[in-house]
C-alpha cells in the first residue's frame, strides 16, 4: 500500500485496471472450466461459445498484463542507480507505454466481440491475440534483461 501511494495518478489507475482485467480474465476462465466439466458429464452442447469466451478471457488477461507491466517498469526504474532510467517520468511516457502494449490485446478483444466465431475472419482474432502475446512476452523479457531481474 505504501508503494501504491507513491505512484503517479495515471499509474495508480493503470494498476487498478490491471488487477480488474486480470480478475475478469480469471473469472471467465473459471466459468469456462465449469462449463467444460458440466458438458463432459452430461454430453450436451455448451450453452456459450467456448472459443469466443476463451479469446476474450485471454485478451482481458493480456490487457491486465500490459497495465501491470507499465507500473512495474516505473517501479524498477527508481530502483536502479547505475543504469539510465526508463522514459516513464512523465505522464506522456507512461501513457505511451500503456498504449503501445495494450493496443493489440484491445484490438483482439474488440474483434472477438464483433466477429462471429464461425466466420473465417475469426482466425484474424486468434492471430492478433497471438501477436499480442508475443509482444507482451518480448516486452517482459526486454525489461527483465534491462534490469537484470530475469525470473
Amino acid at each position: 500500500m505504501r508503494d501504491f501511494r507513491r505512484l503517479p495518478s495515471l499509474l495508480r489507475v493503470a494498476s487498478i485496471l490491471g488487477l480488474l482485467f486480470s480478475l475478469a480474465s480469471l473469472v471467465l476462465f473459471a466459468a469456462m472450466f465449469g462449463v467444460f466439466i458440466t458438458t463432459l458429464r452430461s454430453s450436451l452442447q455448451p450453452p456459450v461459445n467456448p472459443m469466443r469466451t476463451d479469446v476474450i478471457a485471454l485478451n482481458l488477461g493480456m490487457l491486465g498484463g500490459a497495465c501491470i507491466f507499465a507500473v512495474n517498469a516505473y517501479r524498477t526504474s527508481f530502483c536502479q542507480t547505475d543504469r539510465r532510467s526508463f522514459r516513464l517520468n512523465s505522464w506522456q511516457g507512461q501513457l505511451r507505454t500503456i498504449g503501445a502494449l495494450a493496443t493489440l490485446p484491445l484490438c483482439a478483444l474488440m474483434l472477438a466481440v464483433v466477429i462471429p466465431q464461425g466466420d473465417v475472419a475469426f482466425l484474424l482474432t486468434s492471430a492478433v491475440s497471438m501477436l499480442a502475446a508475443a509482444v507482451l512476452l518480448g516486452a517482459y523479457l526486454w525489461m527483465s534483461i534491462w534490469t537484470g531481474t530475469l525470473l
